[in-house]
């Protein structure tokens, strides 16, 4: 079907042997440029206007025009807000409710447009994102807005924020939500606790172990003829250092599995308990282990014999030194 407004017209120049011709009868082109009757060439006449294809144009832009007013040009309300301006969930709520409240013309119905942001939550993530409306009926005070917030109680996360805003009402409102932390999972907890008690004291042996060795290396370097008790004591105590590397490095790999904050709050608490019991060496080798541990939680590259040689130094820098009351 033509839909174009004008189209162009021709004519027969053939008068002598067509009909169509001698009558000027004017031909819209269908496909040929050649006359039905006698074959002669179309000639080029004129536009012709179609004045009712015109009118059904501007009939499909004005219905259009009205028909997208309020998407153009939305409706703004008035004395319509939220009721508090922030509403704290824990994550095993799952959903949040806030109340949306009008202050003025409870004999109109009214529908109010809100959507999600993001704070510092992840959209689509920890809560659901939603651009939906809600609607006053004549007479209604309030309504309620409800999202749907995503439980992750295996990880360790800080409180999370989100905002519910009004679109088209004066001034945007906005509505803070807080998801607060409900906790690590029990079995991680005490997954993270073992796992870090066991690496202080395997720390504090270590930088034991290499100061004794370091020690008696250096007398038995010097001794003609060393004695015997003391040079089994050297190869022991070799022995227990390469065993507690050993161990050392597969408690580090075991670390890897558990949530990096669950590990960090299990090192602070370690440390807050040797703090209180005065354990100088076991104190001081387990700040060395915590900042390697995390070190390599980050990075995952290994540094063996910096770690060692960092706890071999710890015995030196305790001797009669006091744990810090402001250190962990």
């Amino acid at each position: 079907m033509n839909l174009r407004p004008q189209e162009k017209t021709y004519f027969c120049a053939n008068i002598a042997h067509c009909d169509d011709a001698r009558k000027h009868k004017l031909i819209t082109k269908s496909g040929s440029a050649h006359c039905s009757l006698c074959g002669e060439a179309l000639q080029f006449a004129r536009w012709k206007t179609h004045w009712h294809k015109i009118g059904m144009y501007v009939g499909t832009l004005t219905l259009a025009a009205v028909a997208s007013f309020p998407i153009a040009f939305p409706t703004i309300h008035h004395h319509v807000q939220f009721k508090s301006a922030k509403t704290e969930v824990y994550e095993e709520d799952a959903i949040v409710e806030i109340i949306v409240q009008r202050t003025q013309f409870f004999e109109q119905t009214q529908s109010i447009q809100f959507n999600t942001r993001a704070g510092t939550a992840i959209a689509g993530q920890d809560y659901t994102v939603l651009s939906k409306s809600v609607f006053f009926q004549k007479g209604q005070r309030e309504q309620i807005i409800r999202v749907s917030i995503t439980p992750d109680s295996d990880v360790y996360e800080r409180n999370e924020t989100f905002y519910v805003s009004l679109e088209n009402v004066a001034a945007q409102p906005e509505h803070l939500v807080v998801i607060k932390e409900a906790g690590v999972n029990k079995d991680l907890l005490e997954k993270g606790h073992l796992l870090v008690s066991s690496l202080s004291s395997l720390a504090a042996d270590l930088a034991n172990d290499l100061k004794q060795l370091e020690l008696l290396s250096e007398y038995l370097s010097g001794q003609n003829e060393p004695n015997p008790v003391l040079v089994n004591k050297f190869n022991d105590t070799s022995d227990n250092i390469q065993r507690a590397r050993e161990k050392y490095l597969f408690l580090f790999k075991d670390a890897e599995e558990l949530d990096p904050n669950v590990i960090e709050n299990a090192l602070n608490s370690q440390l807050e308990i040797l703090k209180k019991g005065e354990f100088k060496t076991q104190y001081a080798a387990t700040r060395v282990m915590k900042t390697q541990l995390l070190e390599y939680l980050s990075s995952r590259i290994t540094n063996t014999p910096q770690w060692l040689d960092a706890l071999r130094q710890v015995t030196d820098e305790d001797q009669g030194s006091t744990i810090p009351t402001n250190a962990i």
